[in-house]
């Protein structure tokens, strides 16, 4: 035999008794290896798929790493964010965003800041978990997102140091830095972010009032041309420590935070004709709509983490506390005339508009590997939440400010109790993850106003069954899923203090709004790693969603209702990474979804219901000597969204990467919307009148990016040992 062969033997038999080799040995005691540089010349995948989740990573990606975690959202397949921080994933709503297997508390607009001033390059990795197991919290119909940031283990110092600038209409920049330091059996880590800008908005409303609605004769309709402004500054932080008490057990501690201020500046043209358009004017009123806002949030918390031995034991428990605080002062003024252009009246309203939340959590989880490959995961969580708000009103009158109707206070007050239990195990060539959770649910609130003091009070209890069943076919993989999930209301829909848009659009909450609950069932084949076909079918009780109600005076009230129910299903298919050519890498989505949505409406049954096309494609070129460039597409057809119809909605993006720096730093520039596509278009029928929006954001524009990293220690040897916990609340005042 050879020497390279006696050698290549060797090898091959020393790792074969690895495994039985380190039952012999204390875990985690082999000394750090100091080394100057250690280089990583297997290629980052940007895709991984697996039964219950898809893993984009993002430093693979050069479209997906550059500007905020927001717009990352944007580029994932089958991903769509609205403005108002709705998320709907492979065509549907109800998704949950976690981070580090944490939720991180906010939703809607609330949520749609944070993703915009956390910078896309702190995340690692970013999971689509469609098939949630029940170590999750039940919350959330369709899925999670889950968001893990970037994770140094070198002993020593590292820094890294990014910064990008676009420029559409209006520029936008950030910056940030992270640094880590690593001695001994302390860790620590602080990373901040800077982000600035200005949204732009552009929104054209057409209403058609109805004969019966109105009393008048003929149909009258309104046209409304509407113009946003929104300067904005955010301030973003995260620092903490890992203490290693023991090769088996980790203390942490982290806390951190969002500071925004921002402006909101804009103006309303609303005309009202007899229809159609073509008629001359009736009467105009002008709108002028001033805002001042600071949304600050703060987080801290600790965990323990405990390696019962080093087949994979794990007990963990943590602490958690969040606080979210919210300023505004508003103020609208109005201008009303007639056809000949005379003034008819003018009025001021001014609001005074706050509130902070408080939220304490605790949890445990413990998980036992047995020596048949079989692994029981079992833990208890306890959630408290206060929330307080108040939205102050008032009229101009004579030079006074006089307390309208509109004025609330509003308290509520949440606890939530769980307990799981989740078993996988194998039997032969099937695979099964099985689990049970239990949560229990109590609510108290009250709201107040000039007339009425009213309280509230609920409590439920529920079950929420998961299983997985996997069975190798061929070459691949047949999967089973069925879940139940809950989506409580986020506290800002169970808020009915109003928002004042202009003189006919008001926006409030609903304190009788109901849990929804959802049944989903899904059966797929994966083949190898490169693709994931499936079938998914999802029905939903009391769907929550935005509806619109017409008043008086030709007012419209946007609040969320429960609707009868909701149905999905449709077939999807994922491919991972398809290597065309050796410089050429794809992968694509695509989906073909029918939502169908049913409530009733003056004692009638309504249904609205659409077919949904939804596909995406992802291209990477690397062309040598660090050169390498990217084009994303993305398309959401026409889709049903309880009463109303959104329109098809594309995007193209494009970036080109050029690596420095002995391949330390890169180099980017980035095109984002390029055709000046997305354009969020609606259609709406409500009794007494039909509406058409169409909406436009400042989402084209071009920019240059810069990153580096630096550092300065030796390689520390990686435990192979993994754990998360998790998260849900749904602030979003």
């Amino acid at each position: 035999m050879s020497r390279s062969k006696f050698l290549l033997v060797t090898l091959l038999e020393i790792c074969s008794l690895g495994d039985t080799f380190a039952q012999f040995v204390m875990p985690d005691t082999i000394p750090d290896q100091h080394i100057e540089e250690v280089v990583v010349v297997a290629k980052l995948p940007e895709l991984e798929i697996k039964a219950d989740k898809m893993t984009y990573h993002l430093d693979a990606s050069v479209v997906r790493k550059q500007g905020s975690l927001y717009e990352v959202f944007e580029t994932l397949p089958g991903v769509v964010v609205t403005q108002d921080g709705t998320i709907y994933m492979n065509g549907q709503s109800g998704i949950n965003v976690l981070m580090d297997g944490k939720q991180i508390y906010l939703s809607g607009q609330e949520l749609v800041n944070l993703l915009k001033a956390t910078p896309a390059s702190t995340a690692d990795k970013i999971d689509l978990i469609t098939h949630p197991s029940a170590r999750y919290d039940a919350s959330g119909n369709s899925g999670i997102i889950d968001i893990h940031t970037k994770k140094i283990k070198l002993q020593g110092l590292n820094l890294s140091v990014n910064g990008s600038f676009s420029q559409g209409k209006f520029g936008k920049g950030n910056g940030s830095f992270s640094l880590n330091r690593r001695s001994g059996k302390l860790n620590f880590f602080f990373t901040y972010s800077y982000y600035q800008g200005t949204h732009r908005n552009d929104l054209e409303v057409d209403r058609i009032f109805s004969t019966a609605f109105t009393g008048l004769d003929e149909e009258l309709s309104m046209h409304q041309d509407s113009y946003r402004k929104s300067p904005y500054k955010s301030h973003y932080y995260r620092v903490g420590t890992d203490i290693y008490l023991s090769p088996l057990t980790t203390l942490g501690f982290t806390t951190s935070g969002n500071l925004l201020q921002s402006e909101n500046n804009g103006t309303m043209h609303s005309s009202f004709y007899i229809y159609p358009l073509s008629m001359p004017e009736d009467s105009t009123l002008y709108t002028l709509n001033f805002s001042n806002r600071k949304k600050n949030n703060f987080s801290g918390g600790i965990n323990l983490i405990h390696h019962l031995n080093q087949k994979g034991g794990i007990l963990d428990a943590s602490l958690d506390y969040f606080y979210f605080d919210n300023a505004e002062d508003q103020c609208v003024y109005n201008s009303f005339q007639d056809k000949t252009n005379q003034l008819i009246r003018q009025d001021s309203i001014r609001g005074d508009i706050g509130g902070d939340i408080n939220l304490y959590t605790g949890q445990v989880n413990l998980t036992l590997p047995f020596e048949n490959g079989w692994t029981l995961t079992a833990g208890g969580k306890s959630s408290y939440v206060s929330i307080d708000n108040e939205a102050l009103y008032a009229n101009r009158n004579e030079g006074n400010w006089v307390p309208n109707s509109y004025s609330q206070a509003f308290s509520y007050k949440e606890n939530i109790n769980a307990v799981y239990i989740q078993g996988n195990a194998k039997f032969e060539s099937l695979s099964v993850q099985a689990g049970l959770r239990l949560e229990n649910t109590r609510i108290k609130g009250r709201q107040m106003d000039a007339a009425s003091d009213s309280s509230f009070k609920d409590h439920y209890t529920n079950l929420f069954p998961t299983l997985l069943m996997e069975y190798p076919v061929s070459k691949g993989k047949i999967s089973l899923f069925y879940g139940k999930r809950i989506v409580r209301p986020n506290y800002g829909d169970l808020n009915p203090s109003a928002y004042i848009f202009d003189d006919y659009t008001y926006e409030r909450g609903n304190t009788l709004l109901k849990p929804e609950m959802t049944d989903n069932i899904e059966v797929a084949y994966a083949f190898k790693e490169l693709f994931k076909a499936g079938f998914l079918f999802s029905y939903t009780d009391d769907a929550i969603v935005k509806s619109y109600i017409p008043e008086e005076n030709k007012r419209v009230f946007v609040t969320p209702l429960n609707l009868s129910n909701a149905i999905t299903f449709g077939p999807r298919i994922n491919t991972g990474i398809l290597s065309l050519a050796s410089f050429w890498n794809l992968n694509a989505n695509v989906a073909f979804i029918m939502n169908r949505y049913q409530w009733s409406e003056e004692l009638e049954n309504k249904v609205n219901k659409h077919s949904t096309w939804i596909a995406g494609v992802n291209n990477q070129f690397t062309f040598g000597k660090g050169w390498g460039a990217e084009l994303t597409a993305s398309y959401n057809g026409k889709m049903a969204a309880g009463q109303a119809t959104i329109s098809p909605v594309w995007q193209v993006h494009a970036s080109l990467q050029k690596k420095i720096l002995k391949n330390k730093g890169s180099v980017s520039l980035f095109m984002k919307d390029i055709f000046y596509s997305f354009r969020y278009k609606m259609n709406l029928e409500v009794p007494g009148q039909r509406a058409f929006t169409n909406e436009r954001y400042d989402n084209t524009m071009i920019g240059i990016s810069f990153s580096y990293y630096f550092k300065k220690g030796s390689e520390t040897k990686e435990r192979t040992w993994k754990n998360g916990t998790d998260e849900t609340k749904r602030v979003n005042l």
